[in-house]
């Protein structure tokens, strides 16, 4: 079993206005039948959590969703496809999710990060990153590798080689506000990399959805869709390139 979209290991999972889940996710199977989950917390099975239907695979894909988990975790959920003599077809095993408050990092230099890393905030084990590699880990700076980055657009924007890896800078605001919502809510929070440097509003333009990953806000539109197209909000800081007389009256 693989799952494409919305449940990986170490995600934070957006919490809805009854501080619960409703997290759609999606993926393929190497058999058909019916889909179902069971949560644990700290080694024991969450009450109401064992062996849950949550639909069907069926061309041995499925789209699901896991609702009224509690904000809070860390949760361990068993994945299984159940076929018609109810034996186990295939299973997978997600690990260390949390439910909490998700949020869009996006912007220039500023948002990127440009402090140094011996000024930056320890990481916290309920403050999540979502890595420029496509991978959830507890934010330590800097988030934004993008020397690691699966989207084109970065890699375009540097010349068409991916950035070297930082030396010893790369710190900007959203590790920190990610630990102040954390304190203020009492729920995790998870960031998801998304800015780059250097950029100008018009590289962040909506009209360039249709780039896909060779544009900005089309990277940015394609990771919050594989988180599960749900988040608290976006934070922006944009930095000096729309600074000048012209560009600050449209900025």
């Amino acid at each position: 079993m693989q799952i494409t979209s919305g449940l990986f290991d170490h995600i934070v999972l957006q919490r809805n206005r009854r501080d619960v889940s409703d997290a759609a996710f999606g993926g393929t199977a190497s058999a058909n039948g019916s889909l179902t989950a069971t949560v644990r917390k700290s080694g024991r099975a969450l009450k109401g959590w064992a062996d849950v239907s949550l639909g069907a695979v069926k061309g041995k894909k499925f789209q699901a969703r896991l609702k009224d988990l509690p904000a809070g975790g860390p949760y361990d959920i068993t994945l299984r496809v159940i076929d018609a003599d109810g034996s186990a077809a295939d299973e997978l095993n997600v690990t260390d999710v949390l439910v909490g408050d998700v949020w869009l990092l996006g912007g220039q230099s500023n948002m990127q990060g440009c402090g140094l890393l011996k000024d930056g905030p320890k990481p916290e084990a309920m403050v999540r990153a979502f890595y420029m590699d496509d991978r959830w880990a507890p934010a330590k700076e800097p988030i934004h590798n993008m020397w690691k980055t699966v989207d084109q657009v970065h890699i375009d924007l540097s010349g068409g080689v991916r950035p070297p890896k930082n030396d010893g800078w790369g710190v900007g605001p959203g590790v920190a506000f990610g630990q102040s919502m954390r304190e203020m809510t009492g729920v995790p929070q998870g960031v998801i990399a998304c800015a780059h440097g250097g950029t100008a509003m018009a590289q962040w333009d909506p009209a360039m959805k249709k780039a896909g990953t060779k544009s900005l806000y089309g990277a940015m539109i394609r990771r919050f869709i594989k988180n599960g197209s749900k988040v608290a909000g976006l934070i922006w800081y944009q930095g000096c390139s729309n600074a000048d007389e012209a560009a600050a009256a449209l900025y």
